[in-house]
């Protein structure tokens, strides 16, 4: 795990930059530009890139090195931001699309190829601590990020903080060099049978069928990307409506009520491995993919439902404790469902990471349109008891239909030494007769893995 932690200390600068990053870039495109619509713009085209990485991530991640696409990646998007530092005048503008596209398209693409690959790097045994490890380090990284992009840009300039930004990318990839990293091999596909003379399929369409047969065969995995992409729907309900918000109960100093609130929540974010820690001394912690599950469902509605009290009017004071709980109850959610993902072998969980990014990003920019407009007729409260409620009360459906089903399954299992008792010794000796010996034979080698969850 030594090698891991550092790891995540270049990772984490790398994020670090990220957050620094998205600060100073909305600011400079709104001032460069005087428009709100084109900040948006930019801000939907980075979220749009993710979609499409979070796309290819399964296939980038079954057919290419990581740790090669990784540095890459880091390298590329510290060479792009030295291209704009460098740039004045007009050119920067010129260069935002491609800036927006480069950090989004790269930047999620990282990420799922690091999650995906923890097993591989610490361990099954370990996955729990070390996804623990990741939330830690992006709170760190988000709270000393959103800090510093406004004291950066307001010191030295915009320049100065986008040059900031490289450096940690280019530390980023130093580490995933030289550190002794057991990243998974690069998966081929076998050769064709001799003899079979039909064309192979394409990486896309044979991506596309092991994403279907392994969601058809990991059906909660399919539940848990529905639950995100709405949890992701109901979380830009408070990111646009929180200025509003701000500003309606604030208004001499909105943004330091938003600055204190995210500043809480990232610390709720950071305390969210200590309470995983908690959670595995007590009992084993959520290793189980069981215990994933429930606990991603028990965070998502803690989550939800923190976030429709945080615009209730409540006191400032209560307000930082609701942000507080909240930013836990995200970690949690967080540590939880990459727990349940890493559970699956590869490549089918690089697949998984990859939807998982899919539903993130497209639900965080639907949501922000939705939000956006909803916000124009109702108050900041509404928008988010409509969207933060939807997600409740779909997990909260989730939650009794996982738990009816099992509920079955044991009466099932109950049942089945009875059925066998009551078996008249005729309709064995007469169900043996029937049997062929290939018969006989065909079930005993399957059986165990029909027994198996």
């Amino acid at each position: 795990m030594t090698i891991f932690r550092v790891l995540v200390a270049g990772t984490s600068i790398s994020t670090f930059g990220s957050y620094l990053n998205m600060v100073a870039l909305n600011v400079f495109v709104y001032q460069a530009t005087g428009s709100a619509l084109q900040t948006g713009v930019f801000m939907a085209l980075r979220l749009g890139s993710g979609f499409v990485a979070g796309m290819l991530g399964g296939t980038v991640a079954a057919r290419l090195p990581r740790r090669p696409v990784m540095v890459c990646g880091d390298l590329t998007q510290a060479a792009v931001l030295v291209a704009f530092a460098a740039a004045g005048g007009r050119a920067q503008i010129d260069l935002l699309p491609i800036v927006a596209v480069v950090t989004g398209l790269l930047g999620t693409t990282s990420s799922v190829l690091l999650r995906s690959s923890v097993p591989d790097l610490v361990g099954d045994q370990q996955r729990q601590a070390a996804n623990g490890l990741l939330v830690t380090g992006r709170a760190v990284a988000m709270a000393l990020g959103f800090a510093a992009g406004g004291v950066l840009v307001g010191w030295l300039g915009y320049q100065a903080a986008f040059l900031v930004d490289a450096v940690t990318f280019v530390v980023s990839a130093t580490l995933l060099t030289i550190l002794p990293l057991s990243f998974p091999a690069r998966r081929r596909r076998a050769s064709s049978a001799a003899g079979d003379a039909s064309p192979r399929p394409g990486p896309r369409g044979w991506s596309r069928r092991q994403a279907i047969m392994a969601l058809v065969a990991a059906p909660m995995i399919l539940v848990i990307l529905i639950v995100r992409s709405v949890d992701a729907l109901g979380s830009a309900s408070h990111n646009v409506g929180l200025p509003v918000y701000a500003t309606q109960i604030q208004p001499d100093d909105p943004a330091a009520f938003v600055g204190h609130f995210f500043a809480v929540w990232a610390v709720g974010l950071f305390a969210a491995h200590q309470l995983v820690k908690r959670v595995r001394r007590r009992d084993g912690g959520l290793d189980d993919p069981g215990r994933s599950e429930r606990g991603f469902i028990v965070g998502t509605c803690v989550m939800s439902a923190t976030f429709i009290v945080a615009f209730a009017g409540i006191p400032q004071p209560w307000v930082l404790a609701v942000a507080l709980i909240a930013g836990a109850a995200d970690g949690f959610t967080e540590i939880t469902y990459t727990t349940r993902l890493q559970a699956e072998p590869d490549p089918q969980r690089g697949y998984f990471f990859g939807l998982t990014a899919m539903a993130e990003n497209g639900g965080l920019g639907l949501g922000m349109l939705l939000a956006a407009a909803l916000l124009e007729v109702w108050r900041p409260l509404y928008v988010a008891g409509v969207l933060h409620g939807g997600v409740i009360v779909l997990a909260v459906v989730v939650a009794a239909v996982v738990a009816l089903r099992r509920r079955a399954g044991l009466r099932a299992d109950d049942a089945t030494p009875l059925l066998a008792a009551t078996e008249s010794p005729q309709q064995a000796g007469s169900i043996a007769a029937a049997e062929s010996p290939q018969q006989a034979g065909s079930i005993a080698a399957t059986g165990p893995q029909q027994t198996r969850s």
